[in-house]
């Protein structure tokens, strides 16, 4: 077995490198450039505590919000917009073209460069999707300037109270068994 000498440099002893556990909050921006986006938060986080008794039945849970002045685009786990919402009325569009596209973050043009941000867009930026073509291949889509990034942290609570539910009875819930019946 090996081992590294003691005054070997670890990652928190390299001069400059953040310490364990502390947030690299460092931006690369060009000599005399400034990031037009340093005055907004990238990313908000909103905790969702949910209360409820078993069984549930699960919708598409959304992780994501990406606002526009227009539109709030409701993405899930898996990074594919399920749902948008018109901002003015607060109704679901639900023939709008970019629901199922997989956001791939966000993208600026300036000046003969392009900013890029992932996996998310931040606000200033055009969130970018992915979609398959019917042919084959893939097409990108772009939205609307982004104003808001909201990320969803989800806490739940299972309130049981009371009698205790089996797992049969929280398995039983939308599911329907593979086993054999029993004999």
């Amino acid at each position: 077995m090996t081992s590294k000498p003691p005054d070997a440099p670890g990652p928190s002893s390299i001069a400059g490198a953040p310490s364990a556990g502390a947030p690299n909050t460092t931006t690369k921006t060009l000599p005399g450039e400034r990031d037009r986006f340093e005055n907004l938060p990238a990313i908000e986080v909103e905790l969702v505590h949910e209360v409820r008794r078993p069984p549930t039945v699960e919708k598409a849970w959304t992780m994501l919000e990406v606002w526009t002045q227009n539109r709030v685009y409701s993405i899930d786990l898996s990074m594919v917009c399920h749902q948008v919402v018109d901002i003015a009325t607060q109704k679901q569009v639900t023939n709008h073209d970019l629901v199922g596209a997989r956001l791939l973050g966000g993208q600026f043009n300036e000046d003969g460069k392009t900013h890029l941000s992932h996996p998310f867009p931040r606000p200033g930026t055009e969130a970018v999707f992915e979609q398959s073509r019917p042919g084959g291949g893939v097409v990108f889509s772009h939205s609307s300037p982004v104003t808001r990034v909201v990320l969803r942290l989800r806490q739940i609570t299972i309130v049981t109270g009371g009698e205790q539910p089996t797992w049969d009875q929280i398995a039983k819930a939308g599911r329907t068994t593979t086993l054999p019946p029993e004999e």
